[in-house]
């Protein structure tokens, strides 16, 4: 006899069809529907069978809409008579799955579509659903040459990260907006000082603070900054770092775009909860084309995922898209427009493959520089850490790419000796590692600035200032700021100072002098590295899922096939009181021979469909209210299998 109603149809499915079901629509299961009328109604209501045709792709759309311009109840032959012979075998799996998610039910011979569904498609045009896929118009590139401009991008795109997080771990990293985020003005800031447009600037840092690098410092006066995992980060292998980048963008629920559309970065108006699954659309799109082969333009790409989603297709998503395809390239998922291996590999997350082929086309680390007369030194290529730290600790980074170039001042250098370094270790490290002699010029600036360096000392008086030039310190007596600091002359080479010894320092070095601080013995305090580090916390709220758990699953099915009335499965069993012990092993039992369970909760006896034991609680589906519940097992006197055919 043909089901007379959806529920009917249900009730005639295989536990398997079922199963299929609730994992292909898990919001079916929340609460676990006590019955299959319950939920029949809950799979044809508008707010359920909207998600269900939200995931349609354009063909099964298509044969929905077929079904009901064919008139209801209709043959699937009748249904399917409107497409190309070649296309049938397509259609006819596309009807499966309609029935599969329960928006079509009945017979081969009197197919039915879900009211609310109906409505639905009877109100959609038929030219919004775009079927077949439109053909992406390409050119055709070198392959090689797709993953080697891709290499560079993402070579790019580490060293930018890295330059960000050097230039945020000091005292002028960018505050943290009231509101959460980063300040226009530091935007921009942060776009110059990477030589970048303010796109890619904020495309690195959602995706460095995505990856765990960036975060808030938590201080009273805070501030962005690289966390403890940077410094891991920054020490591990080229290929591992661009495979952690881009494992993070692909995964996070940003949207990075919209910061350039009055957002600001790293606040919550960033986030998107959709992109993970736009991403993952738009990288089929690339994927399903062949090696070399490269988009002409982003529309393209947007018809052919309106295939995939027609339901969501929209003026935003198209602009969402066009960011997406930009920030492919930028990354290093694409080269030139093509996906590039090592794009493809991180998208079907194996960073396995993805850091092997990382390593092929990123180029080699480098264990040099060229040193030019101009007192700038030239990276050709990306530094091995140890070797880039220690330069950016004497230089200053000029500028960025697929060449670094890094400049020495007389700050720079001064920088390096308050670090306790000298002359000679600086010198013997340039010599190490530039691949030309060291010029004369910055020998001579390193050599000067070292015989300068701790001519003058400041201590504590709260201040004083020691130094063997008496005229240098008559003419800083004579400066206003002097009084202001307290200075006081108490011999010819020692003035006391009632402010800060930071103060001191700064008023000599406008002076023209080279001071360093000395501790209270008279030894040189050297000026350890200051890199301020952010504590390693969640960037993101996690996103609530409601997953079909096979356990869950296999609990809902047996409360929708019980057949025993309601009240036989709440009377008490007389259940006698056992130890704790006892109980859980009864439990585990249950749980792993998926068995229903009587527990002797207070006054009553229930009987549980068991789903899982942790942390001294029980979840289990109530087989009489069909919801799902949680047991302190400290609290249940006693628990036993259930018959098998309760």
């Amino acid at each position: 006899m043909p089901p007379r109603s959806l529920a009917d149809d249900l009730r005639g499915r295989s536990d398997d069809a079922l199963a299929l079901l609730l994992a292909s629509r898990p919001d079916l299961l929340h609460p676990v529907p006590p019955d299959m009328t319950a939920l029949a109604a809950r799979a044809g209501s508008a707010t359920s069978t909207a998600r269900a045709l939200d995931r349609l792709d354009a063909l099964s759309l298509a044969v929905a809409r077929a079904v009901v311009d064919a008139g209801e109840p209709c043959t699937g032959h009748d249904a399917l008579a409107a497409f190309p012979q070649d296309s049938r075998d397509e259609a006819e799996e596309a009807l499966s799955r309609l029935r599969v998610l329960a928006l079509v039910w009945g017979d081969d011979d009197a197919l039915r579509l879900v009211r609310t569904a109906r409505e639905s498609i009877a109100s959609t045009h038929p030219s919004d659903i775009v079927w077949p896929p439109p053909v992406v118009d390409v050119t055709m590139r070198e392959p090689a040459r797709v993953d080697l401009t891709a290499g560079q991008h993402a070579l790019a795109t580490v060293m930018g990260v890295t330059a960000l997080a050097e230039a945020w771990s000091g005292d002028d990293a960018p505050a943290v907006l009231r509101k959460g985020g980063l300040a226009v003005r530091d935007l921009t800031l942060t776009a110059r000082l990477l030589h970048v447009t303010e796109t890619t600037a904020a495309l690195w840092i959602e995706t460095a603070q995505a990856a765990g690098l960036l975060a808030r410092d938590a201080e009273t006066d805070e501030r962005w900054r690289p966390t403890h995992a940077y410094d891991d980060w920054h020490d591990s292998p080229l290929a591992s770092q661009w495979v952690t980048l881009a494992r993070a963008w692909w995964k996070c629920m940003r949207a990075p775009s919209l910061i350039v559309d009055g957002a600001n970065a790293l606040s919550d108006d960033v986030q998107q909860r959709g992109m993970p699954a736009l991403r993952e659309q738009v990288i089929a799109v690339l994927a399903g084309l062949s090696p070399g082969e490269a988009p002409n333009n982003a529309a393209d790409i947007a018809r052919a995922v309106d295939s995939v989603a027609p339901r969501q297709a929209g003026t935003a998503r198209d602009h969402l898209i066009q960011a997406i395809v930009d920030e492919l390239e930028i990354l290093g998922f694409t080269g030139g427009g093509a996906l590039a291996s090592m794009g493809r590999a991180a998208a079907d997350v194996n960073d396995v493959t993805a850091h092997s082929l990382a390593e092929i086309a990123m180029p080699t680390p480098l264990d040099h520089v060229l040193i030019q007369a101009d007192l700038t030194a030239v990276a050709p290529g990306p530094l091995l850490p140890d070797v880039a730290r220690e330069l950016r600790s004497m230089a200053d980074v000029e500028s960025t790419g697929g060449a670094v170039v890094y400049r020495f001042t007389p700050d720079s250098i001064r920088r390096a000796l308050d670090r306790g370094r000298d002359a000679s270790t600086l010198l013997d490290f340039l010599r190490g590692i530039s691949r030309t002699p060291v010029p004369q010029p910055l020998e001579y600036l390193i050599e000067d600035a070292d015989r300068r360096h701790g001519t003058v000392r400041v201590g504590v008086a709260n201040a004083y200032i020691r130094c063997d030039d008496e005229t240098a310190l008559t003419g800083l007596l004579a400066d206003p700021r002097a009084q202001t600091l307290g200075c006081i002359r108490v011999s010819p080479t020692v003035i006391t100072v009632n402010g800060r010894v930071e103060d001191a320092i700064e008023l000599l070095r406008e002076h023209g002098l080279h001071p360093v601080a000395e501790t209270a013995d008279g030894q040189v305090a050297i000026a350890r590295p200051r890199r301020a580090r952010a504590p390693q916390v969640t960037t993101t709220a996690p996103v609530v899922r409601r997953d079909a758990a096979p356990a869950l699953i296999t609990a809902a099915i047996a409360t929708l096939r019980a057949s025993a009335p309601v009240g036989s499965m709440t009377t008490a069993i007389g259940l006698k009181p056992m130890p704790a012990a006892d109980t859980m092993s009864v439990l585990r039992r249950a749980i792993a021979d998926s068995v229903p369970v009587w527990l002797a909760h207070g006054e009553e006896d229930v009987l549980v469909d068991p789903i899982r034991l942790a942390g001294g609680t029980l979840t289990a589906v109530d087989r009489l209210t069909g919801e799902a519940r949680s047991f302190a097992v400290a609290r249940l006197g006693a628990a036993e299998i259930a018959d098998a055919t309760t």
